[in-house]
């Protein structure tokens, strides 16, 4: 509300609360206590659609509880080949969700193994996780440095970020990754040191290699694990064997030459389209284009390489140094922070350079590596505004947000999204990208007009993604409307009476629709249900839905293709023309388990 500041209080030894003195109008109500998932009024499960408090002349008073749960918990213990603790190893556990149709990926526990091998990963939301050891190689301090620096050249205006990173000198090894004597400078994220693993037979050096529970080598074949509220899931344990550690060198070549301080992943062949951050090895090549990757077990790889064009924008850092004694040394914080020009910042004139090469490692090192970028595709346009209200002028064209968003879990290892410009003629272009599949993400649109579609080849890149190969996709008619669709509705239970707690989902007819639509789909929305069984779901794009209401919360995987099929059969079907207001009547029923 308008000059409404956030109230809090505390409850009472029974867990009641009263705000006072309220104007009318709707609000939010969250809930927090150490040891809990944050609650909210109306979410039936951690994570679920809250509910907003309504305050009107006639109700000035309304009873709102709000429900709890306790965090779950993963432990166990991790052996080396020996079936000794192995001391200082990282774990991570990953929740498992999905958006767009498909399984992600998200960093949600971290720990480390004491002397006795064990680690326990507390507050964690009740869920789906994936439990994981990541011995991912990082690169060198001083090609980290370039490549921190790279990204602070690459931020978009406004953007910020924070890294950081530890260096662990090996047998008094220089930081700078090179001399020494041969021995090797080992860069890591907050995940820690990769623990020792000694040599083989003949004086080679060992390895640990990334491992999902139980002893799967990609996290598309792990075993998943779900924790319940208050639970504590022991005995997650994982026996070690080291590897042989190689390398792969080589140099990176743009079209003017070696290419410098660019990024370059290092993902399994096999990690399929559920690929984790962690289980890409990096690096940055140096002045001179060269990049090392280190500690590489034998197997299939997907080498991936790409420079970003530097935007226009200031930006400032802040690096500190603690010594930990002995023979380590932490980069505490990276800082970067650019500053927001006034309007859009340009685009830069640089290309997007890229690559993407298969790499196979065998039992020997692999040197002398040449990779060739070439230039990113992108998606262009003009726009067009359709309706009675007055067409838009060019500053507010301008302050339409444009991105392409990875579709798909390989693209999205490598690529953040990448952001667009309207001009002041109505004509737009995003930056390049890898190959790969992408949404058209179009946001903040003119006051009064609403996107309808973003029609390329016949179909809307909004809501089903394109896929850039060899030529980039001009001509895209990117269309704006003033009277956009929408869905109302009320829900009622099997006795007939306004069911208050239902969760409506709408999704299209067409399968096809439910796969790769991003992680905001235009086509694929919920909502809750009032006090008195109403809801409402807009704006949607024409087309033939199904409309269902499940008693309840929806589960947190409801986008998962496999659940929308089973409460399709249930479902109501109904078509949605151009400025069209549907109202439904619903008969709530009970999901899936």
């Amino acid at each position: 509300l308008p000059g409404f500041a956030p109230q809090r209080v505390l409850t009472d030894g029974q867990g009641r609360f009263a705000y006072r003195g309220l104007p009318k109008g709707s609000f939010s109500l969250t809930a927090s206590r150490p040891g809990f998932v944050d609650g909210a009024h109306g979410r039936l499960r951690p994570g679920g659609t809250p509910m907003a408090v309504e305050i009107t002349d006639t109700l000035r008073t309304s009873t709102a509880d709000i429900m709890v749960w306790r965090h779950a918990a993963i432990a166990g213990t991790v052996l080396d080949e020996n079936n000794e603790p192995l001391v200082g190893a990282p774990v991570r556990a990953l929740r498992r969700d999905y958006t767009g149709g498909r399984r992600r990926l998200t960093d949600s526990g971290f720990d480390t193994t004491d002397d006795r091998g064990q680690f326990r990963m507390g507050s964690l939301e009740p869920g789906e996780y994936v439990v994981v050891l990541p011995f991912t190689q990082r690169p060198s301090l001083d090609s980290m440095m370039r490549g921190m620096r790279e990204a602070e050249r690459s931020m978009s205006s406004g953007a910020s970020g924070t890294f950081s990173v530890a260096a662990v000198r090996v047998e008094g090894a220089p930081l700078s990754g090179g001399g020494g004597g041969g021995n090797m400078t080992f860069m890591t994220t907050s995940d820690g040191g990769v623990p020792p693993a000694g040599t083989d037979a003949d004086g080679q050096p060992l390895t640990y290699q990334t491992e999902f529970y139980t002893g799967a080598l990609s996290a598309s074949r792990a075993v998943a694990i779900t924790v319940q509220p208050g639970e504590e899931r022991t005995a997650v344990d994982f026996t070690l064997t080291p590897v042989r550690a190689l390398s792969i060198t080589g140099m990176v070549v743009g079209p003017d030459g070696p290419a410098a301080n660019t990024q370059l992943q290092l993902i399994p062949a096999d990690a399929e389209d559920l690929v984790s951050p962690i289980e890409a090895a990096t690096a940055t090549t140096d002045a001179n284009g060269q990049f090392e990757f280190t500690g590489v077990p034998a197997g299939q790889y997907v080498l991936r390489a790409q420079r970003t064009p530097r935007f226009v924008g200031g930006a400032g850092e802040r690096i500190s140094f603690t010594s930990l004694g002995g023979e380590q040394v932490r980069m505490i914080t990276q800082e970067l922070v650019a500053a927001r020009p006034a309007g859009a910042a340009p685009l830069p004139a640089e290309p997007t350079l890229w690559a993407e090469v298969p790499v196979g490692v065998g039992t020997r090192a692999l040197a002398g590596m040449t990779v060739s970028l070439r230039e990113g595709l992108s998606v262009s346009g003009n726009e067009v505004f359709q309706g009675g209200t007055a067409q838009p002028t060019a500053e507010a064209r301008g302050g339409i947000s444009i991105t392409l968003e990875p579709a798909d879990g390989r693209t999205a290892g490598m690529v953040g999204n990448a952001r667009g410009r309207v001009d002041e003629t109505g004509s737009f272009k995003t930056m390049g990208v890898p190959a790969g599949k992408y949404i058209l993400r179009v946001s903040n649109a003119p006051q009064g007009w609403t996107l309808r579609s973003a029609t390329f080849g016949g179909r809307d890149i909004t809501e089903t993604a394109v896929e850039l190969k060899d030529e980039s996709a001009g001509g895209v008619l990117l269309s704006f409307t003033d009277r956009p669709s929408e869905m109302t509705g009320t829900v009622r239970d099997a006795s007939g009476n306004p069911d208050a707690t239902a969760s409506v989902i709408v999704f299209p007819v067409d399968p096809t629709g439910w796969v790769d639509t991003g992680s905001q789909p235009r086509r694929i929305k919920t909502s809750r249900t009032g006090k008195d069984g109403t809801f409402k779901i807009g704006p949607l794009p024409p087309g033939e839905y199904h409309v269902v209401a499940i008693g309840g919360s929806a589960p947190r995987t409801w986008q998962d293709p496999a659940y929308l099929d089973t409460v399709s059969r249930s479902a109501t079907q109904i078509r949605i023309g151009d400025a069209d207001a549907r109202a439904v009547t619903l008969t709530s029923v009970k999901g899936p388990s």
